[in-house]
């Protein structure tokens, strides 16, 4: 995002993205999150001052190298013992809540 370009932080935007996060927002709370956002892209505009053409690309985010490791098999837990921790279980299945989405 260039300086030049500034994002219009209004209830549309605050509902649309509360919608995505599957909120449902009363007026007066979405009126708070509209100074929280703007807040939190006035922080987020310090990080245009800072100077980095100094600053090489990080290509990694760690230096750590990766350690890899034989493949072991090991017994898995038995089936009757994991089913004894699940709220819910039917014939071998851990039984969930319907999961639906909308579009």
């Amino acid at each position: 995002m260039s300086k030049k370009e500034d994002i219009q932080i209004d209830q549309k935007l605050i509902k649309e993205i509360a919608n995505l996060a599957r909120l449902d927002l009363t007026t007066q709370e979405t009126e708070v999150f509209i100074d929280q956002f703007k807040d939190i892209l006035k922080y987020f505009s310090i990080l245009d001052e800072v100077d980095t053409d100094a600053v090489p690309p990080a290509y990694l985010s760690s230096a750590n190298k990766i350690m890899m490791r034989e493949d072991e098999i090991e017994e898995s837990v038995p089936t009757n013992e994991f089913l004894s921790n699940v709220p819910q279980s039917k014939d071998s299945y851990v039984v969930i809540p319907r999961v639906r989405i909308e579009q």
